[in-house]
């Protein structure tokens, strides 16, 4: 009886939302319903306002970014963005197809880190044009982040590392449950974003 109790008591941490670890198993740290929208101040050189909208979803979620749109694939346990990956090759754009760049590895655990690295390469005017493109995501850990929205506790950090030819860029993110990106820092430019408001979108 005992252990039956014990049992039912362990489904129920693990099935609710209401400890901590729960939380972090249960929410969405990247909520794509169409519909929603993030406002955020952005800080560097000079200070804007940039908002992220969900407008639609075919196979795809069609994502604008400052009004620039984006695709973003949501799969089982991962998330892409989709685009033409290209170089530049004697003055001309050179195409080697349509890509699906590792964004997120969802849920997130503290401690993971993966990578991935694509080497595509094409003919093209005879030549051998060859492109390469590095992704890794580490120094993934649970914290407590405030800030312009409010203060938000179960955030993940994770270190993302991006070098696409011979251009790298490490950039620093948060991800809060049930909101997503919170803040994000380059290192590169020192730029930071940090989350001014968000509104889910309502059935």
């Amino acid at each position: 009886m005992k252990k039956l109790a014990l049992t039912f008591l362990i489904l129920v941490l693990v099935s609710g939302c209401s400890n901590p670890f729960s939380i972090r198993m249960c929410a969405d740290y990247f909520p794509l319903q169409v519909g929603n929208k993030w406002v955020y101040n952005v800080g560097g050189e000079a200070s804007f306002k940039a908002e992220i909208e969900v407008m639609s979803y075919d196979t795809f979620y069609t994502v604008t970014v400052g009004g620039e749109e984006m695709l973003i694939e949501r799969r089982a346990g991962e998330v892409n963005i989709v685009y033409e990956l290209t170089t530049t090759y004697l003055g001309e754009k050179v195409f080697f197809g349509t890509i699906h760049e590792p964004y997120l590895s969802l849920p997130f655990i503290e401690n993971d880190n993966w990578e991935r690295e694509f080497k595509p390469s094409t003919v093209y005017k005879g030549d051998t044009v060859r492109k390469s493109l590095f992704i890794a995501v580490d120094s993934v850990k649970i914290t407590t982040l405030t800030v312009p929205s409010g203060k938000f506790n179960e955030v993940y950090r994770i270190r993302r590392t991006r070098i696409e030819d011979e251009d790298s860029l490490i950039s620093y993110e948060w991800y809060a449950p049930n909101v997503g990106l919170i803040r994000k820092e380059t290192l590169l430019d020192s730029v930071t974003w940090e989350l001014e408001d968000f509104t889910p979108h309502e059935e």
